[in-house]
Parts: structure tokens; C-alpha cells; sequence
């Protein structure tokens, strides 16, 4: 099927050059053309269809974009929630490690007092055994004594000591020597009796501190087994930790690349859904030309048929009149003028770029040509306004103020002409200076450079399509311009 653009620029030619036209049209190209609209309209309806399965993608795929927010919103509280446990077993470890320090201090001190009671047995024992030799030296000499008594008549010894006095005087002293005797023997039993009741008491002593020293110790071994389980907790504790923090990053990956993988989700569709009514606008714009075009060639041929039997009528019905055929169309190399004031390119064509406002990899389909100041864009051939875009229109989106050309012209200068569509993007707001439907020729300006929709400065998206404006078509427009 012949390229659509061809019927716009016949329309154009039609209301330009009618005359010649007239002197050219024959009915083969009136039923061409009805032919061709046919296949347009067929084409619109395919479109059509095709539109009504893409809304229910769009509408599919708006679907996933819920289900993947709410998955992330939910990524968001596990998130926080993973955060305020780790916080959480942090508090613990450290309670648990001042838990350790205490009980570290605890087995120290009694180590210490082991230590000291330890001291104090060794202390004791000497004491008891030297108790022990002073009682077995008393013992002796109490025996000593009662074997004395015994033998010499027990008390009856004292009394003959006390009636062999000579004198009252000797009586006296005899007196007092025996009482001293008597209390002398009173005290060693008494002393005999203190002691071992001390010895009995050092003894209960000394057992008692054995048993608080094994009381001790075995507090001790159980401090020690309560510190190990302790130290061991904590090791589990900060093993549970390592794994939340390894979890709580693996989330935070996750998180990440649905965000990526979401907005370039997001950029895609929306751009699917501009090309969808791009399609449909520019499609129906094309059939309203070709319309017109068809009800000019008509025109045409009944001017053609009329001047004909005018002609025969004024040369006695014949006629040698020849009719002359369409000039020829030139070719060559490249063909497209560069479209602004400025040629400083600053991000080429490029399929696998890193967006520089989204910040992830999303094919570049244009050339940026920027500059500052007040720089004019330009037509880059002949053709026809297709569509022209504002920047909050809810068409194109992030392209901002933009413009849609298409043109019927030999690209790759082979001799073949087809169509083409050139595409301005990131107009200054209001300095479009064309509307849809208008011819326009090669390096006629038609807007200035600006910086709207998405992007990083004032600059000019220019691309190139082989074909409608359509993602899967669009060429390096660097490859024909000159």
C-alpha cells in the first residue's frame, strides 16, 4: 500500500497547483485513491481493534502497577517493622551483656571470698591445734594432780598440811598456800572446761565455714553455668541479628528494583498508551486528507473531462492533445535539514541509555540538540503538520510542547519515496508557531527550543521515523541529517 503521507501531500498540491493537476488526474487515480482510503479506513478499524486489546493491557497492566505499589507498601512496613526488631534484640544483647558483666563481677568476688574462708580454715585450724596441745598439756597435768591426790588421801592431805601447823601464823601461811593450790587447780579446770567448750566451738565453726564454702562454690558452678548459657544466648542473639540485618538489605534490594522496575513499567505504558491515540489521531487526520484529496482529483477530472469536450467541440470532435506526464522526483543522500539554530548535540540516539532525570536504562529514541538562549527549530523537510502538543494536555506527557511532521520523500536516496515522520519535543511553552493540518516547508521555523515536560534544560528531542510516529520504527536521525 502506498505511503499515507502521499495523499496528504497530493491534497496539498491539489489546492495549490489544481490546474496542472486537472491536466494530470485520470480516473486510474481517483479509484486509486478510493482504493487506498479503503485500505485507511480498513487500517483504522485494525487500529481500532487493536486500541480496545491494548486498553485492556493499559488496563491490565494499571492492575500489576496496584499490585506491585501494594507490594511495596507492604515491603515498606516489613521493612520498618524488621528495623524496630533489630532495634529491639540490640536493646537486648546490650541488657544481656551488662547481665554478663554482673555476673562476671559476682563470680569475682566470691573467688575472693573463697578465697578469704579459705584463709580463715587455714587460720582456724592452726588455732584448734594449737587448743588441741594446750588441753593435752592441762590433761596432763590434771592427771598429774589427781594421781597426787590419790595417793596422798585426796583432801585429807590438805587438812594434815593445815593441823601440822606450829604457830598460828604457820597455820596461816599453810592456809594460804593450800587455797592457792586450790584455786590454782579451780582455774585449770576452769581453763580446761573454757577451752575445750572453744574447741568445740571452733570446731561448729570450721564446719560451718566448710559448708559455706561448698555452698559457695557450688553457687559458684552455678553462676559459671548461668553465664555460660548467657555467653551463648548472646552468641544465638547476635547470630538472629547478623540474619535480620541480612534480610533487612535483601529487602531493601527488593524494594528498590520493584521501584525501578515499577516507574520504568509506568514510563512504558504511558508512552504505549501516547503512541495508541497518536496512531488514531493521525490516522484520522490522514483519512480526513485523503477525503479531500479524493473530492479534488474528482473536481479535477470533471474539469479535465469538460476542458476535453470543450476542445473536441471547438476542433470538429477531435482532439491531439497529449497529456503530459508528472515530472520526475529527485533523489540523493540524505535529505533532512537540521532542525535548529544550535548544533550542539548533547545525548546522541541511543537504545540502551541511562535516563537522566528517571535514572534508569530506557531506550533514547531522538537526538538532544541543546543550547541556551533563544534558539529557533526548524522544519527539517516539506510536509504536513500532523498533530502539535502542549505540555499539560494529557497527550504527550513528559515530551512537554511538541510537534509531529509527516512528509512523503526519498530518505535513504535510493530513488524511493516513503513516508517519513520528523518529531520536535520540548518546545518553549506557547512559541509553537504551526497547527495540525498546515503544509510546512523545508527550514521554515516553526517553534523555539525550550524545556518542557521531563528533562534536564533547555534543549530540542528530535526524532525521525520511517513510517507514523511509532517507538518501533524510530531511526538515528544523525544517519540523514546534513
Amino acid at each position: 500500500m502506498k505511503k499515507i503521507a502521499t495523499y496528504i501531500l497530493i491534497f496539498v498540491l491539489l489546492l495549490g497547483i489544481f490546474p496542472a493537476f486537472a491536466e494530470t488526474v485520470s480516473a486510474e487515480s481517483v479509484s486509486d485513491l478510493k482504493k487506498e482510503l479503503q485500505e485507511l479506513k480498513e487500517e483504522r478499524e485494525n487500529i481500532s481493534s487493536s486500541a480496545s486489546d491494548a486498553e485492556q493491557k493499559i488496563k491490565e497492566n494499571e492492575a500489576r502497577q496496584k499490585e506491585v505499589e501494594k507490594k511495596i507498601s507492604e515491603l515498606d512496613v516489613q521493612i520498618d517493622d524488621t528495623e524496630t526488631k533489630l532495634e529491639k534484640k540490640q536493646a537486648e544483647i546490650t541488657t544481656t551483656a551488662n547481665e554478663i558483666e554482673t555476673i562476671v563481677a559476682s563470680i569475682t568476688k566470691t573467688e575472693k571470698e573463697i578465697a578469704e574462708t579459705e584463709a580463715e580454715i587455714v587460720t582456724l585450724n592452726n588455732e584448734i591445734d594449737e587448743l588441741i596441745i594446750r588441753i593435752d598439756e592441762r590433761n596432763e597435768v590434771i592427771k598429774s594432780r589427781l594421781r597426787s591426790m590419790q595417793k596422798n588421801g585426796g583432801d585429807s592431805s590438805y587438812f594434815q598440811v593445815l593441823f601440822g601447823a606450829r604457830s598460828f601464823s604457820d597455820f596461816i601461811s599453810r592456809l594460804s598456800a593450800v587455797s592457792k593450790i586450790l584455786d590454782s587447780d579451780n582455774k585449770i579446770m576452769e581453763q580446761q572446761k573454757e577451752d575445750q567448750a572453744l574447741l568445740e566451738t571452733k570446731l561448729t565453726d570450721v564446719e560451718d565455714k566448710k559448708e559455706q564454702l561448698v555452698e559457695k562454690k557450688n553457687e559458684l558452678d552455678a553462676s559459671k553455668q548461668k553465664l555460660e548459657t548467657k555467653k551463648q544466648a548472646l552468641v544465638n542473639q547476635r547470630q538472629e541479628l547478623a540474619e535480620l540485618q541480612e534480610a533487612l538489605n535483601i529487602e531493601r534490594q527488593n524494594q528498590t528494583a520493584l521501584k525501578g522496575e515499577l516507574e520504568e513499567e509506568h514510563a512504558d505504558l504511558e508512552d504505549y498508551k501516547v503512541s495508541l491515540a497518536d496512531q488514531q489521531e493521525i490516522k484520522r487526520k490522514e483519512a480526513g486528507a485523503l477525503q479531500q484529496a479524493i473530492q479534488a482529483a474528482e473536481a479535477a477530472e470533471r474539469e479535465k473531462k469538460k476542458q476535453e469536450q470543450q476542445l473536441a467541440t471547438d476542433s470538429g470532435g477531435t482532439s491531439d492533445t497529449a497529456t503530459p506526464s508528472a515530472p520526475a522526483d529527485s533523489s540523493g543522500g540524505p535529505v533532512l535539514q537540521w532542525p535548529a539554530s544550535t548544533r550542539r548535540v548533547t545525548s546522541p540516539f541511543n537504545l540502551n541509555r541511562l535516563h537522566p532525570v528517571y535514572g534508569y536504562v530506557r531506550p533514547h529514541r531522538g537526538m538532544d540538540i541543546a543550547s541556551w538562549g533563544t534558539q529557533s527549530i526548524y522544519a527539517a523537510e516539506t510536509g504536513v503538520v500532523v498533530a502539535t502538543y502542549k505540555e499539560h494536555d494529557g497527550k504527550m506527557n513528559g515530551y512537554g510542547d511538541a510537534i509531529l511532521i509527516t512528509h512523503y520523500i526519498d530518505l535513504n536516496g535510493n530513488g524511493q519515496k516513503q513516508q517519513v515522520s520528523t518529531f520536535y519535543a520540548h518546545l518553549r511553552a506557547g512559541s509553537t508557531r504551526v497547527s495540525p493540518g498546515q503544509t510546512v516547508q523545508r527550514g521554515q521555523q516553526i517553534a523555539l527550543m525550550g524545556a518542557t515536560g521531563v528533562g534536564t534544560g533547555q534543549h530540542l528531542h528530535f526524532e525521525v521515523h520511517k513510517g507514523g510516529w511509532a517507538h518501533s520504527n524510530a531511526v538515528n536521525p544523525a544517519n540523514y541529517l546534513y
